[in-house]
């Protein structure tokens, strides 16, 4: 009964590679712009996946899944973006930033994020909500950027 305890406990905290997700929310489009930042501690597959899938370009468009709460900047994946248009990046643990990217993906500009400064980039480093569910969910259980993916 003791060593099953001990398996639990190793293999739990071997698997879960992502400490925290935090998700930023801004007001509704018209109102005083206020930000609010969600963290949810140790958080499961499927909570990710349900706010990803619910991001809003202007009131819910930043989704930051981290490896160490206290040490944000490094060994992170960031997601900007919403309604269908997705901007995926990672930063390793020197806090140097790599994208995902399309190399043969159209080049025009794409409005990813809408409130408070806005973000847009080249359409080819935007991806639709499958190929990011499959970049989030690859970094959720490995801890780095999905080799099937060009990353700069």
């Amino acid at each position: 009964s003791t060593d099953l305890g001990r398996f639990f406990r190793c293999c739990k905290s071997l698997s879960q590679i992502i400490a925290a997700l935090e998700l930023t929310r801004y007001s509704p489009p018209g109102t005083v712009t206020r930000t609010h930042t969600e963290t949810i501690v140790d958080p499961t597959w499927d909570a990710v996946e349900r706010e990803l899938r619910s991001m809003d370009n202007y009131e819910k468009p930043l989704l930051d899944l981290l490896q160490d709460k206290d040490n944000p900047g490094a060994n992170q994946l960031s997601v900007t973006g919403g309604d269908g248009v997705f901007h995926v990046q990672i930063a390793d643990g020197q806090m140097n930033w790599r994208q995902a990217f399309n190399p043969n993906g159209p080049h025009d500009i794409v409005q990813v994020w809408l409130s408070d400064q806005g973000f847009a980039a080249p359409r080819n480093w935007t991806w639709a909500i499958d190929d990011t569910i499959a970049l989030v969910r690859y970094y959720y259980q490995h801890g780095t950027p999905n080799p099937d993916y060009d990353w700069l």
